[in-house]
């Protein structure tokens, strides 16, 4: 059951995702920064809610869908709600989210491959009005905090992909988008139980 929280469309709902795997965790990994707040660094996945009970997302195994929000927040640990105080930016980002429906995962992560991963996803749907991001890209990281080499698990993904591994490419990451605080009217924690 949801808590006494609420929604409002163009809410970006941040997420440390329950389902323990490989992926998820390199993810988490990979946007880790020094001195960053601990609960942020377990975050590995973002999605948009766009009213009537629905998210929108990027996921591996469907590419870009909507979901069900209670669906979708039961997936988390945990979900972080970010809201941004711009009416006109909201509503084109909606427009956008749903022109996306469908389009496959981006697995490379690579900016001109076909389909969106999940923060590239709200990367490309919350622009301004001369078409510029509103969240700043940053050099994609695939190290480790710690050893600054590329993690083993990214060796082996790109290995098999049979492609480059994308470090230092401007792109996004969850993580990295909900520490830009400064574009948010308000960022809280969301509970289910």
């Amino acid at each position: 059951m949801l808590k006494s929280n609420v929604l409002n469309k163009g809410d970006i709902i941040f997420q440390s995702l329950k389902e323990k795997c490989a992926f998820n965790d390199a993810v988490s990994h990979s946007g880790v920064v020094a001195n960053m707040d601990e609960i942020i660094t377990r975050i590995n996945h973002v999605g948009l809610y766009v009213g009537n009970n629905r998210v929108i997302q990027a996921c591996q195994t469907k590419g870009v869908v909507l979901q069900p929000v209670t669906d979708f927040l039961l997936a988390g640990c945990f979900n972080i709600i970010a809201s941004i105080d711009n009416a006109l930016l909201i509503k084109q980002a909606l427009t956008r989210a749903m022109s996306y429906l469908g389009l496959p995962y981006n697995h490379s992560f690579h900016p001109n491959a076909e389909g969106l991963y999940c923060s590239q996803l709200i990367t490309s749907v919350f622009k301004l009005e001369d078409n510029s991001d509103y969240f700043q890209l940053y050099p994609m990281n695939f190290k480790d905090l710690t050893t600054q080499q590329i993690l083993p698990y990214w060796i082996s993904y790109y290995h098999q992909l049979r492609q480059p591994i994308p470090q230092e490419v401007q792109g996004s990451h969850p993580q990295q988008l909900l520490r830009q605080t400064h574009l948010f009217k308000t960022i809280r924690l969301f509970t289910t139980q």
